[in-house]
């Protein structure tokens, strides 16, 4: 009765494989709330202490969250500074945030390559601290040149936004 054994063992298999996939979504999870963990645990933290610091000049660091497992594969977090002042504002660039796997830490930003800050053991707040202070000199130049007449046209076309409601400031 060939026709059994093969219900039997076709059974088996699939059982194997549901119980393979329980155990990959399991990880992934566990690798999301790692991501997740250091995003809550590292950045948020620094940019929170961060702030205070730019408050005398008008500016900010703004972020945008993504820790929530069933939109994504990833614990993701954009970050970017505006001036904080009313009316038309200036708003830097978009830095982006990625922990792959959970362990591997990676910055995007428009226009280059990602690459690899480290790992989640050894991206520590000395680190983004180092990150946030080239972001900051980075507005900090780019709303420097806006003064400049050409410079203004170019900042105002690529990042100047008027304010539309209230923003999640940290």
């Amino acid at each position: 009765m060939p026709a059994l054994r093969d219900a039997f063992t076709n059974g088996r298999e699939w059982a194997g494989q549901r119980t393979k996939t329980a155990a990959d979504a399991q990880r992934s999870a566990s690798t999301f709330q790692n991501g997740a963990e250091w995003v809550r645990r590292i950045l948020i933290p620094v940019i929170e202490r961060g702030n205070p610091d730019l408050e005398p000049e008008h500016v900010a660091f703004q972020l945008d969250l993504n820790l929530d497992p069933r939109s994504t594969n990833h614990a993701h977090a954009d970050f970017w500074l505006s001036e904080t002042g009313e009316g038309q504002r200036a708003v830097g660039p978009k830095h982006s945030i990625n922990i792959l796997g959970g362990q591997s830490v990676w910055l995007y930003k428009a226009g280059g390559p990602g690459r690899e800050l480290g790992t989640i053991d050894r991206c520590g707040p000395a680190e983004i601290q180092a990150l946030l202070q080239n972001a900051a000199e980075e507005f900090g130049r780019l709303v420097g040149m806006a003064t400049a007449p050409t410079a203004w046209r170019l900042l105002r076309k690529c990042s100047v936004v008027p304010r539309q409601g209230p923003e999640r400031i940290l």
